[in-house]
């Protein structure tokens, strides 16, 4: 099953086979430098083919392993080797019989390797027995069988082949590797007959750790793409034919994305529906399905359509995070150029794939590199590179709103055969004068700071994070929190992300410091007064207007990067049996509730205070997606100074002057738009406090059912912008808010409304109860609350609209006494309610707490 996975992911295209030869042609550069890897292979390999693997000759055998590892470019961290000798010293009998069962058993590597750590950590609980030691066990054993292992190499695969796999236990790691490069070397050596699997791992290592392939793979990769939907433009019977040839688990994916839509959608259904019922649809047979969908609708739907748009997102569905994918590579390298080490770069923003123009698809993509501190590419200078049918353009490009907008230096290559990196390089470093507004000098001046002490590598640190011996929970809380922030923060910033003092990190930074050292054996480095400074084992360091400015060491950066990727905790589910659990609201009502939203696309629950509202607001989002997403969920909170610069765009001040910024749901918008597989859900809290005409502007227009998907002109920006489809706008409206009613006309065509009532139910009862509230307490809350809501429902002032709702008297606080609890609800939430209700008629309110 998992070898079905790898293999679907790592042969759909012709990715393998651009990126093996562009390593072939590296290998004969200067700039390689592995080679070294199959001289001390074969050495061991050799030493190893004739050894008997017993008690007696163990310590021997693994101190020659040892001592092989070399010192630059190491196979494995040195504490590993260090730790399996000791334990050999100490077990020989046992090792040797580890070291058999790794070599030569017949079950999984998986087993084997797990089988050989479980004895390591009976014998030493933090022994370092990771994923790359056992690659280097194997690979000495037999480096044509089994491939050296590196966690930031094979994180880098998965990544380009698109294959969603967290990590797992070492062996489960290494086991999955392993078949990866299998694949690879079986497909491989149809063309390449001598390769062996110490090559797989080479090109691997070597494909995602030098820029020169990474660039130069991922540019023929788009190119090759850019080629083929340049051809589809002018013939979409062959991009018809295309889609039609994808796997039936695709289609079908595609199929139920597109089900119950309208417009554009429904043809994209329809189309898609033909080639699963047929296994293929003509030309001919897509514009008999546009004319079925166009006579449904009053306007010429297809005015801004022609065929190729239309069928763009199902050809490119299965693609676009692999462009993706490739463009961050590129964007990488240029960040990662040595002449920009002081340049601070916006990381992986501005990544245009092929869908780039509104989601109508085009054969051009491409992506901008600038500075932070502007609001957008659009107000800065950039490195820019562009790749379309016509080749490719890179080098200097100032946005549309910077004051040199339409100033450019850029080389244009039409022959992507004889494009090379070292060229691309050249140029970026050529036009760094002009990017910085200065004269180019063709070199950028370090500032100066010194190494303090040696490099400890991405892999280490990667190693050391999952050392519960070396970073504690605790050191992972701020870790975790500083690389949230960018990777950099003062001491006052981070204490107060954490809502800690900002002395309470000193302390642990250098216990955290002193644990690194004794497993890395680095020596601290020293302040200029002999004392030891502990904190640069950690971070680098500046001073920035009168504050010390901390910003995480770049590989351990990385390294929590790829520990924060790959360990990401998985959404959690959440299904309809969820939220009828959690909400107060029987099945019927949910199934009412869901149906209107699908149909409406937008509503409104409405109700007293206390219902509940902004609660089953995100668990209908929830339970509609299936899972917790908060990606595709958005929540804000309308006020009456809320503004259209707010919500949509317009321009705002920032270091450079002023510049058109986008607003919350406009860039909501656009990652509905950019994901149309998926569903989003905006939340609207306090929606009737703001002016929706004003707030939504043009847009106002598009939230509408039956207007999503078309495209309006925007004011500020000039450009095209629809609310797509798979947006669901959900509000909530306080109904004893006084300036509801001014709004209820405008509101009513454009939203359904659902109305939320007090829910004093079995459900209420049984939550309550579950807190550890008695009987007793809960009869004398219903009592309370009846006589309080009979009062105001039938008050003339007032009425249902004004009633109190449940989630008052929902959750009592752990240890805490039930009588206290009620007592701190009634004087503190409750009685000044009725005071505002009643501020005209004290005799009301004492009458209404008065015996309860």
């Amino acid at each position: 099953m998992l070898d079905d996975l790898l293999q679907k992911h790592m042969l759909k295209d012709t990715y393998i086979d651009i990126s093996f030869k562009k390593y072939l042609v590296f290998k004969e550069t200067k700039n390689y430098d592995e080679s070294y890897k199959i001289e001390i292979l074969s050495r061991l390999n050799e030493f190893l083919r004739d050894q008997e693997i017993n008690e007696l000759t163990v310590v021997d055998i693994l101190k020659k392993i040892q001592k092989e590892n070399p010192s630059a470019g190491s196979f494995v961290h040195w504490s590993n080797t260090q730790d399996l000798v000791k334990y050999a010293e100490a077990q020989p009998a046992e090792v040797a019989e580890l070291l058999n069962q790794l070599f030569h058993s017949t079950k999984s590597l998986e087993d084997r390797i797990e089988h050989f750590r479980e004895k390591g950590k009976s014998f030493l609980t933090n022994i370092s027995l990771g994923a790359p030691l056992f690659g280097y066990l194997l690979a000495a054993y037999d480096y044509k069988k089994f491939p050296l292992y590196k966690q930031e190499v094979f994180t880098d695969v998965k990544k380009s082949f698109g294959i969603e796999l967290k990590l797992g236990t070492v062996g489960h790691n290494y086991q999955t590797y392993f078949q990866m490069c299998e694949i690879a070397l079986h497909h491989l050596k149809v063309s390449y007959s001598d390769l062996t699997m110490l090559d797989i791992q080479d090109f691997f290592f070597c494909s995602t750790q030098y820029p020169q392939i990474m660039v130069e793979s991922a540019v023929e990769y788009l190119y090759q793409m850019a080629l083929e939907l340049s051809e589809f433009m002018s013939e979409p019977e062959l991009m018809l034919k295309t889609i039609a040839e994808l796997d039936s688990e695709q289609l079908n994916k595609l199929l139920e994305q597109y089900r119950n839509s309208e417009k554009i959608n429904l043809i994209k259904f329809m189309v898609l529906e033909k080639i699963i019922e047929s296994g293929s649809v003509s030309l001919s047979e897509m514009e008999q399905i546009k004319d079925q969908v166009k006579i449904r609708y009053d306007k010429n739907i297809l005015q801004a359509w022609n065929n190729f748009t239309i069928l763009f997102q199902l050809y490119y569905a299965d693609k676009k995070q692999k462009v993706q994918e490739e463009q961050r590579k590129i964007h990488q390298a240029i960040r990662q150029m040595d002449e920009f080490k002081d340049f601070d770069f916006v990381e992986d923003k501005v990544l245009n794939g092929f869908n780039w123009n509104q989601n109508f698809g085009g054969s051009e993509c491409w992506i901008a590199v600038y500075e932070k501190g502007y609001n957008s590419h659009r107000s800065a200078p950039q490195f820019f590179v562009s790749i379309d049918e016509k080749g490719i353009r890179y080098g200097l490009l100032y946005g549309d709103q910077h004051p040199n907008r339409g100033q450019e230096n850029l080389t244009i290559s039409s022959s992507i055969e004889s494009f090379s990196y070292d060229e691309f390089h050249q140029k970026m470093v050529e036009v760094l004068g002009a990017f910085k507004g200065q004269e180019a000098t063709g070199e950028i001046d370090g500032n100066g700071r010194e190494q303090m002490q040696p490099e400890i590598t991405t892999e280490t640190w990667i190693e050391l994070l999952q050392n519960k011996e070396v970073f504690k929970d605790s050191d992972m809380i701020y870790l975790n929190k500083m690389y949230e922030l960018g990777g950099e923060a003062s001491a006052t910033k981070l204490a107060a992300a954490l809502g800690k003092h900002f002395s309470s990190f000193n302390s642990p930074v250098v216990q955290l410091a002193k644990r690194v050292l004794r497993a890395t054996d680095t020596v601290v480095s020293k302040r200029e007064d002999g004392t030891d400074r502990y904190w640069d084992v950690i971070f680098d360091g500046e001073y920035e207007e009168n504050h010390f400015n901390w910003s995480l060491k770049p590989n351990l950066k990385e390294a929590i990067e790829i520990l924060t990727k790959e360990q990401s905790i998985e959404l959690q589910k959440y299904t309809k049996e969820d939220f009828l659990r959690e909400v107060f609201i029987n099945e019927d009502e949910y199934k009412t509730i869901t149906n209107l939203l699908r149909y409406k696309k937008n509503l409104i629950f409405q109700g007293p205070p206390g219902v509940g509202k902004t609660f089953v607001s995100k668990r209908l989002a929830y339970s509609l997606m299936g899972i917790k997403d908060p990606d595709c969920v958005e929540m804000v909170q309308f006020h009456q100074n809320y503004a259209y610069e707010d919500f949509i765009m317009g321009y705002r001040p920032d270091e450079h002057g002023f510049s058109l910024q986008f607003g919350i749901f406009y860039d909501f918008c656009q990652r509905a738009l950019n994901n149309p597989e998926k569903d989003y859900y905006f939340i609207i809290d306090e929606i009737n406090r703001g002016n929706l005409s004003k707030i939504f502007g043009e847009l106002f227009m598009l939230i509408e059912r039956d207007k999503r998907d078309e495209f309006v002109t925007m004011g500020y920006s000039k450009e095209p912008f629809t609310v797509p489809s798979n947006v669901y706008l959900i509000g909530t409206m306080n109904t004893a808010d006084r300036s509801l009613a001014q709004l209820e006309v405008a509101l009513r065509r454009r939203f359904a409304f659902v109305t939320l009532k007090p829910a004093f139910n079995e459900k209420w009862s049984r939550t309550i109860q579950e807190s550890g509230v008695s009987d007793q307490m809960i009869n004398r809350i219903l009592f309370a609350v009846e006589k309080w809501n009979k009062e105001i429902a039938g008050d003339f002032q007032l009425g249902k609209g004004y009633e109190i709702g449940h989630s008052f008297f929902t959750m009592k606080p752990e240890n805490m006494d039930e009588n206290v609890w009620y007592s701190g609800i009634l004087t503190f939430e409750i009685r000044p309610l009725l005071e505002e209700y009643f501020f005209d008629r004290p005799e009301v309110i004492e009458s209404l707490i008065e015996g309860i």
